[in-house]
């Protein structure tokens, strides 16, 4: 049997070749970084009723536009908020929104708790923190497992969401033969992480080639932040999550941007997502780690993804 941390090193590889890409973690020429990271907005821990303490980063309301509203960006498995989403807060801060994203629970700086890691629990954070800003109803932007908690917010607070944007995910990852067969191996990847976390980063280390290894430093260390034991969990409960039973409860507007490239999350489930909910598709050629692997592209495909849940929600106030 294949070592467990054997495993971990091979799933590195797609991370390593992200990172490679040219400017993804490095600024583009003309720019300027004062430290070895990237430029994000500012960072918060609070204590959340209901919730507890969570980190989130907010852009705060745009200076020189009229605002759009506020997007609630939810990252991918894995790589939290920062790793994931620092390219896309300026993009869409821009344009004017209003700009919060969230740590979910293991992942980066989110909750630590003993309990068992739930995406419901995820969802009940991120709902918590809208009320405690007093920023709804946001516009929920999922990527991937963060289309997951999104799919969940939308279902049972409704009231506290505006639209949601589900990116590179599905209603369900079990029914393709490849997805069963990475999904089912996370309780290895469970015990590897568990037995061997430092030889898992070392071999992240050793697969990628970035020009500036202070700035690799940083990616490695936010995904370094995670626990290992709930990130695994998560891995383990994407692959037994299903929401087509419930789904056609959810009746905010929504749009699903489909990964046309993508391996992880095959383009039918994303497309089956769509179908069921009824709502527009927003194509984009490019693979699962396309916020990374192909950026200008990706929020090209978010623009085109948002102007057209803003169609769907004007829709639905002349229906009501």
């Amino acid at each position: 049997m294949v070592a467990p941390w054997r495993m971990l090193e091979e799933f590195a590889e797609p991370v390593a070749r992200l990172m490679q890409t040219p400017g993804y973690l490095m600024p583009r020429r003309g720019t300027t970084l004062d430290r070895p990271r990237p430029l994000l907005p500012p960072g918060h821990v609070q204590w959340v009723p209901g919730a507890g303490e969570l980190f989130y980063r907010d852009t705060g309301p745009p200076r020189r536009r009229a605002a759009r509203g506020t997007i609630l960006l939810l990252h991918g498995w894995m790589v939290p908020t920062d790793a994931h989403w620092f390219r896309t807060f300026d993009a869409l801060h821009r344009q004017g929104w209003r700009v919060i994203a969230l740590d979910a629970r293991g992942h980066g700086r989110g909750l630590r708790t003993i309990r068992t890691f739930r995406f419901s629990d995820c969802a009940a954070d991120a709902a918590a923190l809208i009320e405690h800003l007093d920023c709804g109803p946001v516009t929920l932007v999922g990527y991937s497992m963060g289309g997951i908690i999104a799919q969940l917010i939308a279902r049972n607070w409704p009231e506290r969401v505006a639209g949601a944007l589900l990116c590179a995910t599905g209603c369900e990852f079990r029914t393709s033969l490849a997805m069963r067969a990475v999904w089912s191996s996370m309780g290895l990847l469970q015990v590897g992480w568990r037995l061997a976390p430092r030889g898992y980063w070392s071999a992240l280390t050793k697969v990628m080639t970035v020009a500036d290894p202070a700035v690799a430093e940083w990616f490695v260390a936010e995904l370094a932040r995670g626990a290992a034991w709930d990130i695994a969990e998560a891995g383990r409960e994407i692959g037994r999550f299903d929401s087509r039973p419930w789904l056609e409860e959810i009746q905010v507007p929504t749009v699903v941007l489909v990964t046309l490239l993508d391996v992880l999350v095959p383009p039918g489930r994303q497309r089956d997502l769509a179908g069921r909910l009824g709502a527009p598709i927003v194509t984009l050629r490019a693979d699962h780690l396309a916020p990374g692997t192909a950026p200008d592209r990706f929020h090209r495909a978010l623009t085109r993804g948002l102007a057209r849940l803003a169609e769907e929600q004007d829709q639905a106030r002349v229906a009501a």
